[in-house]
């Protein structure tokens, strides 16, 4: 049987592997303990926050058909969020998205939903690939300096980025990924005290180091302790990338009261994460499948359909209709 390696189990690999795993056999690769990339919850105690991707919604067939049996077995809910668009200081619109197009969460946590794509995978974790070699076949080594050997092809799901750095110069769409200018962000995790009230349970913030608000705990299947998530803005974060993450929090911490009129200082629970892959510079697609039918090389993300979690999945998609359809 066709052997198959992806690098990367968020959700372009894991839904790669799922598209593939009847038709040949796949092995996923994953540098972190964990599945899912920026689809991600971090947890203290009750506490639970979703501070990679916030919600996503499903508007092309493939990707409804997909998820459609996650949601017939709750690991996927509509969240309909009280919205707020605020700038600098001033909520300019409203709307409830009850009313609106369906955004998605994952239930209990955005991470629920790749942790139930990877069940029954063949998945490495804790495994970073760091060169690639092929001669017949395909050969991988880790970080430990492990082997890796007998792939037929090689599926990169990884940032842009970071694959330029594994994925061989002579890959057909090297130039193409090497273009490519990921953008970071910061997200700030608090527990939000019940004297706060908020009229809004999410906000895109304008004007502002800010790009957006959340009550964690709004969306569906959470557990009642009030949880916050921040994100910054991209160009504050590009400002402040090499910042101590002490300078960093305080000063999204600062941010988020003056926007909302609330000192937020004695949140007994503060913590931030960086993302230096948050998203793709360039918002619009960049590029359509990147198969390299020579050498058995691919290459798929968010990153090359805009960003975006469908776009995730759709870039995985139509990469596995074409490899389908002219290689396997």
């Amino acid at each position: 049987m066709i052997r198959v390696a992806i690098i990367g189990a968020g959700m372009s690999g894991l839904a790669a592997a799922h598209l593939l795993k009847n038709d040949v056999e796949v092995t996923l690769f994953e540098k972190s303990r964990g599945v899912g990339g920026r689809i991600s919850t971090r947890r203290n105690g009750d506490l639970a926050f979703d501070h990679g991707a916030q919600y996503f919604t499903a508007r092309t067939a493939a990707f409804k058909d997909f998820i459609q049996p996650l949601r017939n077995k709750g690991f996927i809910a509509r969240w309909d969020a009280r919205y707020a668009k605020i700038d600098g200081t001033k909520v300019v619109a409203r709307k409830n998205w009850g009313a609106d197009h369906p955004r998605y969460v994952g239930v209990p946590s955005m991470n629920q939903v790749c942790k139930h794509l990877a069940k029954d995978l063949d998945i490495k974790k804790n495994t970073k690939i760091v060169t690639m070699n092929s001669q017949d076949r395909w050969q991988l080594t880790d970080a430990k300096g492990q082997l890796y050997s007998g792939f037929d092809w090689v599926v990169s799901t990884i940032p842009a980025p970071q694959a330029c750095e594994i994925v061989p110069a002579y890959f057909r769409y090297h130039h193409n990924m090497s273009t490519i200018k990921m953008e970071p962000c910061f997200a700030l995790m608090l527990e939000l005290d019940n004297t706060i009230s908020l009229d809004f349970d999410a906000a895109h913030i304008t004007h502002s180091d800010l790009s957006w608000m959340a009550i964690n705990s709004s969306k569906p299947g959470r557990s009642e302790a009030r949880t916050l998530v921040i994100h910054s803005s991209k160009e504050y974060a590009k400002s402040a990338i090499n910042n101590s993450s002490a300078e960093v929090m305080q000063h999204v911490l600062s941010e988020a009261g003056r926007v909302i009129r609330c000192d937020l200082n004695g949140a007994e629970h503060k913590a931030i994460q960086r993302w230096l892959y948050a998203s793709n510079e360039n918002e619009e697609p960049t590029a359509t499948v990147l198969l390299d039918h020579e050498h058995k090389l691919a290459v798929c993300g968010d990153w090359v359909l805009g960003g975006r979690i469908e776009s995730a999945f759709n870039s995985a998609h139509d990469l596995v209709v074409k490899l389908k359809g002219e290689c396997l």
